[in-house]
């Protein structure tokens, strides 16, 4: 249906009854009928239309009074909340595996994910592995209706309760939907972008908590599955904060995460760090990188003249008088773990290692625009779901054509 670019269900039903070879690619002897695929989408997403969805009168409709300006993030969480998610999360990973995505979300890793790893697609032992999320406008009021008048307040029906009001930065405007989360592999070599987990989230839902919850759910979806964690995960500035590298660092990941500092220096607060956060010798020069030390968190440098790079320093006897060993000069990732990290914040290797983050947003584009899930008038959050993960399966389909075709 997504690959044929059939934007309803009615539609790709009457194309089917009109087309003997799509009836036998799908493997059905009979017709399929619009109610069958409703069914079939609520068998596995767990959603049961029958259930009342009577609320009160401006349910999820919160939002900030003043407009935000272009490229801000609306920032409606606090350091606790982050704190209590991490904390959930580190003390059992599989506490929410009874989400009502969990289900579409192992036919996935098992109908794609793995099997591309299989075929060399994705690389299982050095993984490097990129999240961000982009905005799924849908085409439904937040206002409800009133269907009756009764003595308690549940008398709106809404065709979309599960969705909220966010802020679409690129826009420049609030929008009613959700949030469409990616995590995504790029395959340098062979120039592809493969999504390894999906996710649908309320759109007021910012993406810091976001990565938190779609790393976890991908971190336990990988043990219950016998799939190996990632090495290394990008995520823009959107996520930085000190518990999220800390959480990474917990399940053994290293976080290449953008700070941002709004235009100054990283390292300004320390004197005696240059622009790139190499410590400076008395002499001017920048110190020695004799790299990083993972049992005790902390990187080591020493002295330019001790490693020969210099041929003479006047403070030789001053700095290091009994030893020739050298000045030397410790960074510990405790100080600020945004910078100070296993791989150092905007280094050569840092700077290689987060370009692998676009691909997270031509995924965005991928699943939006060319599976055209902007353009489907699909409203409830497990219909959307369902039709992002087939658009996920359809996108390593396509890649295995690609590469094996040739």
């Amino acid at each position: 249906m997504l690959h044929f670019k059939y934007l309803s269900i009615d539609s790709w039903c009457e194309a089917v009854a009109n087309d003997n070879l799509l009836l036998f690619l799908i493997g059905s002897t009979s017709i399929p009928t619009v109610a069958t695929h409703y069914d079939f989408i609520n068998r596995l997403t767990h959603d049961d239309p029958s259930l009342s969805d009577l609320l009160p009168e401006g349910y999820n409709r919160s939002r900030p009074d003043k407009k935000l300006k272009r490229n801000e993030k609306w920032i409606n969480f606090d350091d606790e909340d982050t704190k209590s998610l991490v904390d959930a999360y580190n003390c059992d990973l599989g506490w929410d595996a009874n989400r009502f995505s969990f289900s579409l979300q192992k036919i996935f890793h098992k109908l794609a994910v793995i099997p591309s790893m299989d075929l060399g697609l994705i690389d299982s032992k050095d993984m490097v592995l990129s999240g961000d999320g982009s905005c799924l406008h849908i085409s439904s009021s937040p206002h409800g209706h009133k269907v009756k008048d009764v003595d308690n307040s549940n008398n709106y029906r809404y065709s979309a309760p599960e969705a909220d009001i966010g802020w679409d930065s690129d826009l420049c405007a609030y929008y009613y939907g959700f949030t469409m989360y990616n995590i995504t592999n790029h395959n340098r070599d062979l120039k592809i972008d493969l999504p390894v987990f999906l996710s649908l989230e309320k759109a007021s839902r910012h993406d810091a908590l976001n990565s938190i919850s779609a790393t976890a759910q991908l971190l336990y979806l990988n043990s219950f599955l016998g799939v190996q964690c990632p090495k290394y995960m990008c995520f823009d500035s959107a996520s930085d904060s000190r518990l999220m590298h800390g959480f990474l660092e917990h399940h053994g990941i290293t976080g290449i995460i953008d700070v941002n500092f709004k235009g100054r220096n990283p390292y300004g607060d320390y004197d005696d760090l240059n622009d790139q956060g190499v410590p400076v010798c008395k002499v001017g020069q920048p110190m020695i990188d004799c790299g990083y030390d993972k049992e005790r968190h902390r990187r080591k440098y020493r002295c330019p003249l001790a490693m020969g790079k210099i041929k003479e320093c006047p403070f030789k006897s001053e700095c290091c008088p009994n030893s020739d060993y050298g000045k030397t000069r410790y960074v510990k990732q405790k100080d600020d773990p945004r910078l100070f990290g296993p791989v150092q914040f905007q280094s050569p290797k840092w700077k290689s290692i987060y370009k692998n983050r676009t691909s997270t947003e031509r995924m965005n584009t991928r699943i939006l625009n060319d599976y055209n899930l902007h353009k489907m008038m699909v409203r409830n959050r497990a219909k959307n779901l369902f039709f992002i993960i087939f658009a996920g399966i359809n996108i390593h389909m396509d890649a295995w054509v690609k590469v094996f075709d040739n």
